[in-house]
């Protein structure tokens, strides 16, 4: 018979445990929120980081991060991301990346030509076609 008393903290019992800090199941996939040219979000390193902003056409650029905050970018910039994501073959098939244990994962979605595209890159992996885009969005 267990004679170890039982400790109740914050309604968890030594028996429970705390589900609050368990890894996300991957559901939490980007999305592109209507009138939006570009997403992107970088997460992963050491210290685990996330970063995640929305590109809208008009130049402006909302960031996401603990408290939300919003910058503008001229028009000629707007054109010139617009482009490289373009020249990014984004629609290529490419298979998901496995995330890397101190690297990033970089996830892009674009509205371009009247489709939408989802593309995710390991840190280790980049395609060539790929990299002004990812270089010119971490800048941002």
């Amino acid at each position: 018979m267990n004679d170890q008393p039982k400790y109740v903290l914050d309604g968890l019992s030594t028996g429970d445990y705390d589900t609050s800090l368990t890894p996300e199941t991957g559901d939490d996939e980007l999305e592109l929120p209507p009138g939006a040219l570009l997403a992107f979000r970088s997460s992963g390193g050491m210290r685990f980081t996330s970063r995640e902003w929305v590109l809208y056409r008009d130049g402006w650029i909302v960031v996401n991060d603990e408290a939300p905050r919003m910058r503008h970018i001229s028009r000629a910039n707007v054109a010139h991301l617009a482009h490289l994501a373009l020249r990014a073959r984004l629609a290529r098939p490419r298979p998901r990346p496995t995330p890397p244990a101190d690297g990033y994962i970089y996830e892009v979605v674009a509205h371009l030509g009247g489709r939408t595209y989802h593309a995710e890159f390991a840190q280790a992996s980049i395609p060539p076609e790929a990299a002004p885009l990812l270089r010119a969005l971490r800048a941002l």
